[in-house]
C-alpha cells in the first residue's frame, strides 16, 4: 500500500497549511488562522483561546457529517493545543479542512446514513500538519489510523473500499505522542478481545513497537520494518524547516 504524503503551506495567505493524502487516497487540504482577534465579543474568554473548526466538502453545501466531524475535531484539538497559555487568552485560532477527495463519497465526509470513519484520519492528520505550520503551541502532537474487523475476524489496517464494505466493524484510533489513547471511534460489532487486537495494532503503526526496555521499535504501515506515521510526522516538519532555513545552512 502507498505510504501517506503531505506539503506544508501550499497555501499563502493562511498563517499555516497543508496538505495531506493518506494511503488509501484521501486528500484533505486544511489551513489554520489565528492566533488572532475573535470577531465577536461574546464568544471571547477572558483566560483561554477560542477554536473554532470547520469542514467544507469540495462538492456541494455540507451537510450533517461535516457538522458531526467539526465536532470530534474540536474535542481533539482542544485537547492538544495550549487553550490556556498566556499568549492565547482572548485569541481565537480558526481551522479549516477541505475535502479534496473520499474514495468513498466524492468531495464530502459521507453520505446520510454513511460512515465518517474512513476520512476521520486524514482530516486529524491534516490539522495537525497545518497547526504545527502555523506555529500555534500545542502540548503534543499525535497520529491516527483506520483499522477495520473482517467478518472472519482477520484485522486490516488502511482497508479498501470494498473491504470497508463488507467489514464487521470499523474503528479509528488518535495516539498522543506522550503514549495516550486521545480519540476512539467504532462502528459495528465487536467483541472486547478484537477491540484490544484493534488497540494493539494501532498503537504500532502509529507509534511503533514498544520493547521490553521501552524503547520504540519502528514498524511499517505494511508491518515491515520501516517509519511509523509518528515519524512520518515530525520528517514533514523537519524536512520544510530544512527547507524554509537551507539559505541560513548554505551560510554557517
Amino acid at each position: 500500500m502507498a505510504a501517506p504524503t503531505a506539503s506544508l503551506t501550499p497555501l499563502r495567505f493562511p498563517n499555516g497549511s497543508a496538505s495531506y493524502t493518506s494511503p488509501t487516497g484521501e486528500q484533505i487540504l486544511a489551513s489554520v488562522n489565528g492566533p488572532g482577534e475573535v470577531s465577536r465579543r461574546d464568544v471571547q474568554n477572558p483566560e483561554e483561546a477560542t477554536l473554532e473548526v470547520l469542514v467544507k466538502p469540495g462538492v456541494g453545501v455540507s451537510g450533517p457529517g461535516e457538522r458531526y466531524v467539526e465536532g470530534i475535531l474540536r474535542g481533539l484539538l482542544g485537547r492538544v493545543i495550549l487553550m490556556r497559555d498566556k499568549n492565547m487568552a482572548r485569541r481565537g485560532v480558526v481551522v479549516t479542512l477541505v475535502v479534496v477527495e473520499n474514495r468513498i463519497v466524492d468531495g464530502k465526509v459521507d453520505l446520510r446514513g454513511g460512515s465518517y470513519l474512513s476520512i476521520l484520519p486524514a482530516l486529524l492528520h491534516a490539522a495537525l500538519l497545518a497547526l504545527l505550520s502555523a506555529g500555534i503551541p500545542m502540548a503534543m502532537i499525535y497520529t491516527s489510523c483506520l483499522i477495520a474487523i473482517s467478518v472472519s475476524g482477520e484485522l486490516l489496517p488502511n482497508p479498501s473500499t470494498e473491504q470497508i464494505k463488507a467489514c464487521a466493524s470499523l474503528h479509528v484510533l488518535a495516539f498522543s505522542s506522550k503514549g495516550n489513547l486521545l480519540l476512539n471511534e467504532s462502528q459495528g460489532s465487536f467483541n472486547m478481545q478484537q477491540w484490544e487486537g484493534v488497540y494493539d495494532l494501532a498503537e504500532r503503526l502509529c507509534r511503533g513497537s514498544i520493547a521490553a526496555d521501552g524503547e520504540d521499535k519502528d514498524i511499517a504501515m505494511d508491518g515491515g520494518a520501516a517509519n511509523t506515521l509518528e515519524s512520518f510526522i515530525r520528517e514533514t516538519v523537519e524536512d520544510k524547516v530544512r527547507e524554509e532555513f537551507s539559505w541560513k545552512l548554505a551560510a554557517a
